[in-house]
């Protein structure tokens, strides 16, 4: 998979898609239109959720831990340039140690994400 910066054109809506995962409100309503974004992706599953732990969660998961956290969606280019500014920085958690990565593994709206992305694809495939 290219870095971000080599690939701004793909990965924009993949991290508004997926940064739609940490409003504080109900994720579920827009399931529909994040796995419509997601499927269209080029990434696969694997690589989708490499972006969501490595490159989204850590911008977005603080929105959770606050008691008043976004609700309308994060703005794209504040989005885009928090990730950005990260993913050129030297020092990183080794995979083993991102956090997220136990969170994703538990049931929720990643997983069921999944699935949809799954069907979705297929359906696209079949046409």
């Amino acid at each position: 998979m290219r870095p971000p910066n080599e690939d701004l054109e793909h990965r924009q809506p993949v991290w508004e898609a997926l940064s739609d995962m940490y409003l504080d409100t109900d994720i579920s309503l827009s399931r529909d239109e994040r796995v419509r974004i997601l499927a269209a992706s080029p990434y696969s599953l694997e690589e989708l959720e490499q972006i969501l732990v490595d490159e989204v969660h850590p911008v977005c998961f603080w929105n959770l831990c606050i008691v008043a956290g976004e609700w309308a969606g994060f703005d794209p280019e504040w989005l885009r340039s928090i990730i950005l500014s990260r993913s050129q920085r030297r020092f990183r958690l080794p995979c083993w140690l991102r956090l997220a990565r136990f969170a994703l593994r538990l049931p929720g709206e990643w997983s069921h994400t999944q699935q949809e992305i799954v069907q979705q694809r297929a359906l696209l495939n079949a046409s």
